[in-house]
């Protein structure tokens, strides 16, 4: 589980500090940073477990490198003219437990990556691993720590030296492996490698063709749910999970009698077969309402979760009586207590359910208020003060400049008064 997380010099994120819960709710108006907080956490998974810095800026991460690194007042002219451009990021995150061991210490780990703008050229200028104590200080020396120009790698009693400014992490190299004498490296990778960033896409992606395939997961965009489900379905071992999968998505939509996957023995490819009013629809007909709670549903129902999941605005597209239900089944993944859960959003149903579960149980669920100012993001959390929209911090905490359709849809809602 993350437990904390700060990100320097990454897009608008200049400098944010921010501590997590099992369920993470980011609120904010449009353009307001939300989505660099899940591309901050991709990277940060990513940086560990490619092979390359390069490999790691790579779609999924929008835009080109250089345009992952904060820009300056004179914006993206300033940042050609400089020497260097340098990120950092840095989380406390507390390893899974196995099943045969106790819950291990957590590890505090920090990356700086520098580019040179003018040739695109990516390196490490900083790296840091070491495991804490309960009060949050070092319990021993660093695994990694940077020396100069190089970097201090400790493998049990052996202590090495790496060169600083290489075009991978220490901790995304292979070499530095072994539960005997570099566990850390194993725990931390291991751990971030099971984070899962979903940009579902309903319109398309959900939609096209796919043959069987050997999945664990319903893709980034979607685009496996269909293997992912029949996988279920065909596996003796995991039917009960495609059952449950069912049983989640009639009750969050009581129209939905049935959900089915087949093979057409014709072309190899799979249908989703969800039917309603006794009529079975392909997922090529059904709306994007109906497949992004199926989405949800399967990752409430997976039985190999992750570590972290993360969604950017999963509503969108949801009947607002349906909003709830995607409340409702986010609770229910992070409450499993095998996936912390982080979410984006502006949406005023969605953030009244979690502020619901954020006031009985605060150690569970944290609201996070993100607005823009200039350039940077700012991030604060919400502590829970009596109902939603009787705050006027809270109010304007969901608006900004270009948000006034949904103002004036509050208004009609009679969700602001006056």
């Amino acid at each position: 589980m993350l437990t904390r997380l700060r990100v320097q010099g990454f897009k608008s994120l200049h400098d944010v500090d921010i501590e997590l819960a099992p369920l993470v709710v980011l609120m904010g108006p449009n353009a307001a940073g939300k989505s660099n907080l899940l591309e901050a956490l991709l990277l940060l998974s990513r940086l560990v477990t490619e092979q390359t810095l390069a490999a790691a800026f790579e779609p999924p991460l929008r835009g080109y490198p250089l345009e992952a690194f904060s820009l300056p007042e004179t914006g993206l002219e300033g940042l050609l003219q400089q020497d260097r451009a340098e990120l950092s990021l840095e989380a406390e995150v507390q390893p899974a437990r196995s099943p045969e061991r106790s819950a291990p210490e957590p590890l505090l780990y920090r990356v700086g990556v520098q580019i040179q703008p003018k040739t695109g050229a990516l390196e490490v200028s900083d790296e840091y691993l070491v495991r804490l104590k309960k009060d949050k200080t070092p319990k021993q020396k660093p695994r990694i720590e940077r020396s100069g120009e190089s970097l201090i790698v400790r493998q049990g009693a052996l202590r090495g030296h790496e060169p600083l400014r290489l075009n991978h992490t220490l901790v995304s190299d292979r070499q530095f492996t072994g539960e005997h004498r570099n566990p850390d490296f194993d725990r931390l990778r291991s751990e971030l490698s099971a984070w899962q960033t979903y940009y579902l896409d309903p319109r398309i992606a959900m939609r096209e063709p796919q043959p069987p395939r050997e999945v664990k997961d319903i893709g980034p965009r979607g685009e496996w749910i269909a293997p992912f489900l029949y996988r279920l379905k065909e596996s003796e071992a995991y039917r009960k999970h495609f059952l449950a999968i069912g049983r989640a998505l009639r009750s969050a939509i009581p129209t939905v009698e049935d959900l089915d996957v087949d093979l057409d023995p014709r072309r190899g490819i799979l249908d989703i077969l969800i039917t309603q009013d006794g009529t079975p629809y392909s997922s090529r007909v059904v709306s994007e309402g109906t497949l992004r709670v199926l989405a949800l549903c399967c990752l409430a129902g997976n039985p190999w979760p992750g570590e972290l999941i993360a969604f950017e605005e999963p509503e969108n597209g949801v009947h607002p009586r349906r909003i709830e239900v995607v409340a409702d089944l986010l609770g229910s993944i992070a409450e499993r207590g095998q996936s912390q859960v982080v979410v984006t959003t502006h949406s005023p149903t969605l953030i009244a359910a979690m502020l619901q579960r954020a006031t009985a149980a605060p150690d569970r669920v944290k609201l996070l208020r993100c607005a823009q100012r200039g350039r940077e993001t700012h991030v604060q959390e919400l502590v829970p003060m009596g109902p939603l929209f009787d705050d006027e911090e809270i109010r304007t905490s969901l608006t900004g400049p270009e948000d006034n359709a949904l103002v004036e849809a509050m208004l009609l809602r009679g969700w602001l008064d006056g």
